[in-house]
């Protein structure tokens, strides 16, 4: 699944459809051999999507459909496609249609995972540049030299390999938008190259003479402190203000968590429309697992995690027992520390809590707590947990 899937993002299918530079560089940006679903595709769960508070947003008509939750006191549908009703994502959203009403750098900030990059190409998408291209580039996956080649391009004989001229991203990506993520990462030198052609508006390629104008918005992402490496003397401080005129900081989903069922929600119609398969839905133990987790891989982590459990699950309800072994047992270890002190032992409530997770299947019931069915069934007769306790009526031996 793409990254625009991961953040409630889809972008138009014919965005960015300008011929590849130099025959090597993704259009527009995005990663090589991105697929999207169809528009037909994603109108089958349509019906579903207005079912879970989700609608198609605004300007979509002209490609697939985009889904974003309704606004809060059902206003109408959010216009940036980003998932989110807590009051830290109302931040985002506002944030992010001031940004895109102006021309003005914007500081993304947030742990990784967060959706940075997904921010980004919804300023560009909203802003006045639109009909112009969006690049993305990651300053920490690349060498000095490397990166300094990208940005600014080369000309023929600047370096062993140099056989052709080669533009770099801030010439291409001139009336458009260009991402530059983990720019904490960024080496000084650099900095001060990137800085001069912010100031000064032009480029000029590695070993190059002549300079070229460019008209460039620059949105910026990091997952450091950068007033931090500014003391420790490896930001520029000058380049810090250039850049850093709009902040956006993204919460990590442990302080979003009423954002979880939304998001799953669209992981799943997403899952389904690329698929062809039918719909499948989280049980409340599930949920109730999953809010409970703390989520160190934010937004990503959570698409793994329901990738993994509509890959491997066998019936229509996702069950806590196809969650990850670290959200099961992190859950359970939390409740028995949490009742250690009350009448009834931790362990015998962390027992009754698996049973009722399960309907009282005691096969899933062992497999939730991590022991075996055996030893399930003594530490119940233990604590003189009845046989039958929490099974549903219907399926109760008589």
């Amino acid at each position: 699944m793409s990254k625009q899937a991961l953040y409630g993002l889809l972008l138009p299918r014919d965005w960015g459809a300008e011929g590849l530079a130099g025959g090597a560089r993704p259009v527009g940006g995005l990663e090589p051999g991105l697929t999207l679903p169809t528009r037909d595709s994603l109108s089958r769960g349509y019906g579903h999507a207005q079912g879970h508070g989700l609608m198609p947003l605004p300007g979509a008509a002209a490609g697939p459909l985009a889904f974003g939750p309704l606004a809060p006191g059902g206003e109408g549908p959010d216009s940036d496609g980003i998932i989110g009703v807590t009051e830290s994502m109302r931040r985002v959203h506002n944030l992010t249609a001031k940004a895109a009403a102006c021309a003005l750098p914007v500081l993304v900030q947030g742990e990784s995972g967060t959706g940075k990059e997904l921010v980004a190409r919804a300023i560009h998408q909203k802003s006045g540049r639109q009909e112009r291209r969006f690049f993305s580039e990651n300053c920490s996956a690349l060498s000095e030299s490397l990166l300094e080649s990208e940005l600014f391009g080369h000309v023929r004989g600047a370096f062993t390999g140099a056989d052709r001229d080669r533009k770099g991203i801030l010439e291409l990506a001139h009336g458009g938008t260009l991402f530059l993520d983990e720019i904490g990462d960024m080496s000084v030198r650099m900095q001060s190259k990137l800085l001069r052609a912010l100031q000064e508006r032009e480029v000029r390629p590695v070993g190059g003479k002549e300079t070229i104008r460019v008209d460039v918005r620059i949105i910026s992402a990091t997952n450091r402190g950068l007033r931090g490496l500014i003391k420790e003397g490896v930001f520029r401080e000058d380049l810090f203000y250039r850049i850093n005129v709009i902040t956006i900081d993204l919460p990590p989903l442990r302080d979003r968590k009423d954002d979880i069922p939304a998001l799953v929600s669209h992981f799943l119609e997403r899952i389904a429309a690329e698929t062809g398969f039918p719909r499948r839905e989280f049980s409340a133990g599930a949920l109730e697992l999953l809010a409970g987790y703390e989520w160190p891989g934010n937004i990503r982590e959570l698409e793994n995690v329901v990738q993994r459990a509509v890959a491997l699950g066998e019936s229509e309800r996702i069950d806590s027992e196809e969650l990850p072994d670290r959200i099961r047992h992190l859950m359970i270890t939390e409740e028995a520390r949490d009742y250690s002190g009350s009448g009834k032992g931790g362990e015998q409530l962390m027992i009754e809590k698996a049973l009722h997770n399960s309907e009282g299947d005691k096969t899933h019931a062992a497999r939730f707590i991590g022991w075996s069915r055996p030893k399930l069934y003594r530490r119940m007769r233990h604590y003189g947990i009845p046989i039958h306790f929490a099974r549903a009526a219907s399926r109760t031996d008589h």
